[in-house]
């Protein structure tokens, strides 16, 4: 099943039997697991149509429309990981960027040079503003936030089509993709909500706010996962999966939690040409490929 939703011939249910093992699972060119766009009002065909936004008109395609919703999903995505969208991927990673719908750098990432994609608030406004409304909608961010963490981030799209790729084999259909980011804001907001009731004690905000959210609660700490895939069941149960990239920062109690919390936690396979150890270069960067942990 294609990510719109739509008939895939490249594969078929019995090409699919055969289980597969998070731990050898990889995308690769001809395989690629994308966010769902099918609640997104923007063009299906590779004829660039008229989308209206306030007072200006853009024109999009859409490999493009696609390759929006991927950078404002993850907020920031390596040019090398949008190759699969399109063949003609750089064309359209200049048209967006002409249309001021993206914005291009070049980040340090890992001590490698390494080209980025964001939205910029238009990018961001056209999917908003492009979106069914109704339901659980996928939240699009822009711009770079704390750039520290870039090497970690950077990471968590192809991290989403490592575990979508064991979902949809499953039978899954995914509908919604939620970063930690949005999982911290929900929970700040919860905690200063204005109908707070008096007297409301921490524990019980947390255990409140962890039941909603079906998170654990591991020695009194919430476990948050870097991203959780929602979807749909084959016999149509909503289910989600939470999944963690784990740094060789992470202390072992760090990584016991994230097991207690029945994460599926994944490490980056190798580095990427400057040797294995980055203490003080963070996570290494290999887009290629993620080793699963748990």
């Amino acid at each position: 099943m294609a990510r719109d939703g739509r008939s895939d011939t490249r594969e078929t249910r019995d090409e699919r039997q055969a289980p597969a093992d998070r731990s050898t699972a990889r995308t690769d060119a001809g395989r690629s697991f994308e966010v769902p766009t099918g609640g997104l009002r923007l063009p299906r065909t590779d004829r660039r149509e008229p989308i209206a936004l306030r007072e200006r008109v853009y024109h999009l395609r859409e490999s493009e429309a696609r390759a929006l919703a991927v950078i404002g999903t993850f907020r920031a995505v390596p040019e090398a990981e949008l190759s699969h969208l399109a063949a003609s991927s750089r064309a359209d990673l200049r048209g967006l960027t002409e249309q001021g719908l993206i914005a291009r750098s070049t980040a340090i990432v890992n001590h490698q040079a390494t080209p980025l994609v964001v939205l910029t608030p238009e990018g961001k406004a056209l999917l908003d503003a492009h979106a069914d409304a109704g339901g659980a909608r996928q939240q699009y961010h822009q711009g770079l936030v704390k750039p520290r963490e870039l090497g970690h981030d950077v990471q968590l799209y192809r991290l989403y089509q490592m575990e979508a790729a064991r979902l949809e084999h499953d039978g899954g259909r995914i509908t919604r993709v939620v970063l930690d980011y949005e999982l911290k804001h929900d929970y700040q907001t919860f905690l200063h909500r204005k109908d707070k009731p008096e007297g409301t004690t921490h524990e019980a905000d947390l255990q409140a706010f962890a039941d909603a959210r079906q998170l654990p609660i591991i020695d009194g700490h919430l476990e948050l996962p870097d991203l959780r895939i929602e979807y749909e069941t084959e016999d149509g149960r909503v289910e989600h999966r939470d999944v963690e990239l784990v740094t060789e920062h992470y202390s072992r109690g760090q990584m016991a939690g994230k097991a207690q919390a029945g994460f599926a936690c994944y490490r980056a396979g190798g580095g990427g040409g400057h040797g294995g150890s980055t203490r003080t270069g963070g996570t290494p960067l290999d887009p290629h490929h993620l080793e699963a942990l748990l």
